[in-house]
């Protein structure tokens, strides 16, 4: 009994020590997007919006004023969609935007690869909610957005642009807060921010 016992313990330590490997220094520097970025800032966008989805209509009707309705039409705003700005430099749409230093950009490198170590669990619990309202925008030498990872912390998950961002493993607990703590720090706002 004492023999399995022991062989237990030391089969959930190895398990654990593997599952908590950590990035080195190095690798993080040399680790894509950050590899190839020259810029990083963190953004809100959508907070206007509850979802995806625009506000239905009031029904025409005896009681309905058209000329009230084309306006609302007329005025209606729709949600952007972040990757319109691949490749340039639109700004358009994003509702608050912060630069990153090279201290913030280094500590969210940690934190994006380094809260939940190094190897990752590939099966992944896609919810149908996601609506991003955050997102990390990766710049290249020419002042370019070449990468971004759109961030919704009402489900918690993240949209990678390429796949050449899945190593960032997202797939623990304290993830999901600890990121929107740093949003929240750097004054972002992370929920909408509609009032009924």
């Amino acid at each position: 009994m004492k023999k399995y016992f022991s062989l237990i313990i030391f089969l959930l330590f190895l398990s654990f020590s593997f599952g908590q490997k950590k990035f080195s220094t190095n690798e993080l520097l040399n680790i894509y997007p950050f590899s190839k970025t020259s810029k990083v800032k963190i953004i809100s966008y959508n907070i206007d919006f509850v979802s995806e989805f625009p506000t239905p209509l009031p029904p025409v009707g005896k009681d309905g004023d058209s000329t009230i309705i084309k306006n609302i039409i007329a005025n209606q705003t729709f949600p952007i969609k972040l990757r319109n700005i691949l490749g340039n430099e639109n700004m358009e749409g994003i509702n608050q935007c912060k630069t990153l230093n090279f201290k913030e950009t280094f500590e969210l490198s940690e934190l994006l690869y380094n809260t939940c170590g190094k190897f990752k669990n590939d099966i992944r619990e896609i919810s149908k909610c996601f609506f991003p309202r955050n997102a990390i925008l990766f710049y290249d030498e020419n002042n370019k957005v070449f990468e971004i990872l759109e961030i919704c912390f009402e489900c918690h998950r993240i949209d990678f642009n390429s796949n050449q961002s899945l190593e960032i493993n997202d797939m623990c607990n304290n993830f999901y807060s600890r990121l929107e703590q740093l949003f929240k720090e750097n004054g972002l706002e992370t929920q909408h921010n509609r009032k009924y």
